[in-house]
């Protein structure tokens, strides 16, 4: 590679990471904007939906803590909100009385479905201007970078 590919490949990787992190603070806002209406937080709908990828899967508040990358107290909180409306359920450790197993219920599945039904049409006007060929290229490519972020984790 050449140092002008070089340069020019460096000069789109920060815009890249720049727009990225653009992207991130627009959609943040635009989420908490669409969540004021509903039932949950964004935080606490980001932590109840992690359960619906494996709805059969148990978790421990160190598990979430470690995966959605919060502190065990936040977590703690969210997950105390979501066993109270009944979206999760906890069972004690049968061997460590100090342990809880976290597991999503129908309710809670259910609630997940309700919410991004709610969310759609504001979720695909966002994309109405893309045909179906770049959404899905795009969605290839975010994929790609999720995975690549979940296996590189820092810290």
């Amino acid at each position: 590679m050449t140092d002008k590919e070089l340069k020019s490949r460096e000069k789109t990787e920060v815009r890249m990471t720049v727009l990225l992190g653009i992207i991130r603070q627009l959609m943040t806002t635009r989420q908490n904007n669409l969540f004021a209406d509903l039932e949950l937080t964004l935080s606490q709908f980001g932590v109840l939906n992690h359960f619906v990828h494996d709805a059969q899967r148990s978790w421990t508040i160190t598990d979430l803590a470690n995966v959605m990358e919060m502190n065990q107290p936040g977590i703690t909180k969210i997950v105390s909100v979501l066993i109270d409306k009944g979206l999760l359920q906890s069972q004690l450790d049968e061997v460590d009385k100090r342990k809880r197993h976290l597991t999503i219920t129908q309710k809670g599945l259910n609630f997940c479905d309700d919410t991004y039904r709610a969310l759609l049409p504001e979720m695909s006007h966002m994309f109405v201007e893309w045909n179906d060929s770049s959404l899905q290229e795009f969605h290839q490519h975010l994929e790609k970078l999720m995975l690549w972020l979940d296996t590189n984790r820092i810290g």
